[in-house]
């Protein structure tokens, strides 16, 4: 099944600085506007480090 995804592209979220796991706060976003494009955005919660991707 996997087989069949198409990556539709990918970004990275740097500049997070070292931390145990599970600490780091990371909010995701997934939105499909009207005309049918996939926004996605992250965003570090402790830092607001972000970056989005249409």
């Amino acid at each position: 099944m996997t087989r069949d995804n198409n990556l539709l592209g990918k970004f990275d979220l740097t500049g997070i600085p070292p931390a145990p796991r599970g600490v780091p706060q990371i909010e995701v976003t997934f939105d499909i506007d009207a005309n049918g494009i996939l926004n996605v955005s992250a965003v570090d919660k402790s830092t607001g480090k972000e970056n989005k991707i249409t």
